[in-house]
């Protein structure tokens, strides 16, 4: 038996069957537009911060390179800075707008000092008061040791803080202390330590000894000395390895600060501690070359 087909049927059933797909495509196509659009806007929530680092402050030209500039021209840099827009924030305020989405300033800027120079008290601190800015210093505990002896000889090019200078910074509320090694600031030649970076052959057990005993030993230092408890870590040369990070943050720091030379974007969601690349100051630069690295323009300076 031979059946006949109506075309016109046929052609009613494919329209049916179209229709169909054409809406179940229609009903699952919203969840993937409003992925992308749930994308665009966190995306919209991330802060791009700067973080500066500096070690020395000289007048003396003959001392300037890569780790020492001149207080001229870090006045310069806060200068800038301010004309620029830009507003110097502590770790403290960072990481409750992370954590607790607490306001900050339109443009945010970190500053740093590594190693604890008494020129940070002779001449940054006068002018980060002038500018109203603020920073983190990072302190060697042996040196501060060194440096609070009355009988110890002293001078501006070599000399550091004193836990005495130390207090007063800290309750300025201009500076905040962080930890960079009581006795780990070495560059590995003689069989040292290279920083805090684990050495070949060196367990894990014990490594995290030798970091217990070194920077465990600056924490309870800084508190006895200041009553503050440091939450954050400074690497000494930026010498860091994947099995320091969870020692660190067994030891209750917050903020570890590398030398990676990069802007942080931050969403909120980051693991702590919060690792913060920063950007090295050293003198050769001019102060619109320096921050131009980092996406801060504004006037070339002279």
């Amino acid at each position: 038996m031979v059946i006949k087909m109506d075309y016109r049927i046929i052609a009613v059933l494919l329209a049916v069957c179209l229709f169909g797909a054409l809406l179940a495509a229609e009903k699952s196509a919203p969840a993937v537009l409003q992925a992308e659009r749930v994308w665009d806007q966190e995306d919209e929530t991330i802060l791009e911060l700067a973080v500066v680092m500096y070690h020395h402050l000289l007048e003396e030209p003959s001392q300037w390179n890569d780790y020492i500039t001149s207080p001229a021209q870090f006045e310069e840099d806060l200068r800038y800075l301010q004309q620029c827009g830009y507003t110097s924030i502590s770790v403290q305020e960072l990481l409750d707008y992370l954590s607790e989405d607490a306001p900050l300033p339109e443009k945010p800027v970190l500053i740093t000092f590594d190693d604890a120079y008494e020129s940070v008290y002779q001449y940054a601190y006068p002018l980060l008061k002038k500018y109203g800015m603020k920073a983190v210093v990072s302190v060697i505990g042996s040196s501060a040791d060194q440096f609070s002896n009355p009988d110890e000889p002293r001078h501006i090019r070599y000399s550091y803080l004193s836990w005495a200078q130390l207090k007063e910074l800290a309750e300025s509320g201009v500076f905040e202390l962080g930890n960079h090694t009581y006795n780990l600031h070495r560059n590995g030649q003689d069989s040292e330590r290279y920083g805090i970076r684990i050495r070949e052959g060196e367990s894990v057990e014990e490594y995290a000894r030798a970091l217990y005993a070194d920077i465990g030993k600056l924490n309870q230092k800084i508190q006895e000395e200041t009553g503050i408890r440091p939450i954050i870590f400074a690497y000494p040369f930026g010498a860091l390895c994947k099995e320091s990070r969870p020692i660190l943050e067994e030891m209750g720091f917050e903020v570890i600060l590398t030398c990676e030379e990069k802007v942080n974007r931050l969403a909120g969601d980051e693991t702590p501690p919060l690792e913060l690349r920063r950007y090295n100051r050293a003198h050769h630069y001019s102060t619109y070359e320096y921050f131009k690295k980092m996406g801060i323009t504004g006037p070339e300076s002279k």
